[in-house]
């Protein structure tokens, strides 16, 4: 099996993949150089439209990393709802630290090289970008360019620009475990909110031939698409942009759908992976109940971090579940969701962590 980088392809790039917002270089902004004072640039940062760092990469980032300690000062983080609100702030401030692009190139010295601005903005050739953009650019692009390696799994994963990919395995490795007891009840499946397409590469690993995989993101779309070529997949895995279970009349078999754990009002498609909306598990069982076949199975991967966080007093998947009589309970794995050991003594979030489970649902459509 190949295991290079998958190749752009036009096969599968809908036209509206999601890409960071540029702006004209002819408007009017102020410049910001070596030398100036970080903290007149911070005050004036709200009442300007944006500054341009000019000078050297160096330059930009010493200034954003200190514009960023500055704000955690003055807005200390000790539970979720100050983590947002600070994390907010940041983005607010931040995002008006501008710079240059020339050629597809950071005008900047020593700037790392970002394909992406090639690909993502053919036939402009000068603009500008906010520095917090690029640098998600720059990061995902190492991600995309060396892969990813998870245990469940013999390849690396090269997720898109803007895809979500998951950063712990704890869910992966009980799916994985689970499915490998119970491979042979199942010759289809449907995987809802694929991301990088990490559950669909499980069940194609455990024999599942006929997949189909929905997002509503189109870069997940993309990058899932050109993975599953590389694997060898593209006869036995269909990748749809889609809410939910897409244009599928009726599911067989297995449905496996690893929802946003934490409630949160979404800003856009990206917000979606990581925060639901009030009604969101309701719609979810109502389309569920319709499109599920009789004797079907739904695995929902879910988590306890909203209740240890304090964000919500219940669980919701549990909620839709309870004394409902269209479907029949079979199995709740959990596991602790710490993967290492955590300092009791430790910011908040470790506190969380230590407490928070990892739930598998197993149930059955009656």
């Amino acid at each position: 099996m190949k295991n290079d980088i998958p190749e752009k392809t036009g096969n599968y790039a809908p036209a509206d993949l999601i890409k960071p917002p540029v702006y004209d270089p002819a408007d009017n902004y102020h410049v910001f150089k070596a030398g100036m004072n970080y903290r007149f640039a911070a005050k004036k940062i709200d009442s300007w439209r944006g500054i341009i760092v000019e000078d050297s990469y160096s330059t930009a980032i010493a200034f954003y990393s200190w514009l960023k300690k500055q704000i955690n000062r003055e807005h200390p983080v000790t539970d979720y709802f100050t983590s947002r609100n600070t994390k907010n702030i940041i983005n607010k401030k931040t995002n008006k630290i501008l710079v240059r692009v020339r050629n597809y190139r950071l005008d900047l010295k020593k700037a790392p090289l970002i394909p992406w601005l090639r690909e993502f903005y053919p036939g402009k050739t000068e603009f500008l970008i906010s520095l917090p953009d690029i640098l998600g650019m720059n990061g995902s692009w190492q991600w995309y360019k060396k892969g990813i390696r998870y245990p469940v799994l013999e390849q690396s994963i090269h997720p898109f620009y803007g895809v979500y990919f998951p950063n712990r395995t704890t869910h992966l490795t009980m799916f994985d475990h689970w499915l490998q007891q119970n491979k042979e009840r199942f010759s289809t499946a449907t995987d809802i909110g694929t991301g990088c397409g990490i559950l669909s590469f499980i069940l194609a690993k455990h024999g599942i031939g006929n997949i189909h995989a929905t997002d509503i993101n189109p870069n997940a779309v993309y990058s899932t698409s050109a993975e599953a070529d590389r694997f060898g997949l593209y006869r036995s895995m269909r990748v749809e942009q889609a809410s939910l279970f897409g244009s599928q009349n009726k599911v067989p078999g297995l449905a496996v759908f690893n929802p946003p754990w934490i409630p949160g009002k979404c800003m856009g498609i990206l917000d979606r992976g990581v925060y639901y909306e009030k009604g969101f598990f309701e719609n979810f069982f109502y389309q569920a109940n319709k499109i599920m076949s009789p004797g079907s199975t739904l695995v929902i991967i879910f988590s306890s971090f909203a209740i240890e966080a304090g964000i919500t007093g219940h669980n919701p998947v549990e909620k839709a579940i309870c004394n409902n009589k269209a479907w029949i309970p079979e199995e709740k794995l959990t596991r602790q969701a710490a993967e290492k050991a955590v300092n009791p003594s430790g910011n908040w979030i470790s506190k969380v962590r230590a407490k928070e489970k990892i739930e598998l649902w197993i149930i059955n459509k009656a």
